[in-house]
């Protein structure tokens, strides 16, 4: 699995677009938007979601972790396992 380093060379996989039925997934720029796509994947994807996490740079999981204030408990509380708190 290769790791994403660059924030404009992380591109939101077409088949997400399922988490973002209230927004024009077209618009969506992950380097903008990083947050609100972080927290959506994370509160609703499956496990290929998953894996496509695990490639995001790991300071942007964290913030999200720490910041977003729509990232379920139980989403929250896994997230900090992985990366501590």
């Amino acid at each position: 699995m290769k790791k994403i380093k660059k924030e404009k060379d992380i591109k939101i996989p077409k088949e997400f677009k399922k988490y973002f039925w209230d927004v024009d997934f077209g618009k969506l720029s992950f380097k903008k938007h990083y947050n609100f796509i972080l927290t959506r994947v994370m509160n609703f994807g499956n496990f290929k979601a998953l894996c496509w996490l695990f490639k995001i740079p790991k300071d942007k999981i964290k913030e999200t972790v720490r910041t977003s204030r729509e990232l379920d408990a139980k989403t929250r509380n896994y997230w900090q396992i992985i990366y501590g708190k």
